[in-house]
């Protein structure tokens, strides 16, 4: 069953913070989250308001000091879906090109030199036509990323000598990967928009977690052994993601 989500405003260093609250039946703690969206917190069905606001208030300082670093960060760009758009792939760009079949067809979506080319049936309009595209571009860059991630994740693990029971592309708003007790590996298919060094850097930190299940001394430790320069990737990582997710 999904969570429902409702408002508070909290005063956080004189000014009022917007917060969304998400609640769960199925939830037991309280997770605070920052995206460009601002704020939100992950709450029980029945937590209180006044222990959200204890929560909040507590990571005050952390609050202040993510919300200012987001607020550097570019914005994801707010896709169209028609002709002549730029989409990201791979540290590059690929200018969308809609094709219409002459008769009703399933959406097909091909990448040609420099141009990724979307051919949907000819009779579609409006919102079902800019949903069916993006629907298309989405298949075709989780099918990418399924192509070419889990040689990157077995190429670190092999590094470590460690096994990696399965690597699944997921869609996940939050985090770029993640790596469970069982060593199954989850990457987010709108990382298939970076390039090889940031793609490389995902894999790398995920696979680590294979020796180090959290991010402890030792964590980092085992990432330097597979990636020296992980700092600055990881830099990069945070000050380019509104350019490189598609959307």
């Amino acid at each position: 069953m999904p969570g429902h989500s409702d408002r508070l405003s909290v005063e956080i260093d004189g000014q009022s913070v917007d917060c969304a609250i998400v609640r769960s039946p199925r939830r037991r703690t309280i997770a605070l989250q920052i995206d460009h969206q601002g704020l939100s917190i992950r709450a029980p069905q029945r937590a209180s308001e006044r222990r959200l606001r204890a929560a909040i208030l507590s990571r005050s300082d952390w609050i202040s000091l993510k919300l200012a670093e987001w607020a550097t960060r570019p914005a994801p760009a707010v896709r169209q879906f028609v002709c002549g758009e730029t989409l990201p792939f791979l540290g590059d760009e690929l200018t969308l090109e809609i094709v219409e079949h002459p008769t009703r067809a399933r959406t097909k979506v091909e990448s040609e030199g420099n141009r990724l080319v979307v051919g949907i049936d000819r009779y579609l309009t409006g919102e079902l036509k800019t949903r069916t595209i993006r629907k298309g571009i989405e298949r075709w860059y989780r099918r990418e990323a399924e192509t070419r991630f889990p040689d990157r994740i077995r190429h670190y693990a092999a590094i470590l000598e460690m096994p990696v029971s399965g690597v699944h592309i997921r869609d996940q708003k939050r985090r770029w990967g993640s790596c469970d007790s069982k060593g199954v590996i989850r990457l987010n298919w709108r990382l298939i928009g970076a390039d090889a060094e940031i793609i490389d850097y995902v894999c790398a930190h995920e696979v680590a977690h294979l020796l180090e299940p959290n991010h402890s001394a030792a964590f980092w430790a085992v990432v330097s052994r597979l990636m020296p320069d992980w700092k600055i990737r990881r830099k990069r990582l945070s000050a380019t993601a509104g350019e490189f997710v598609p959307f």
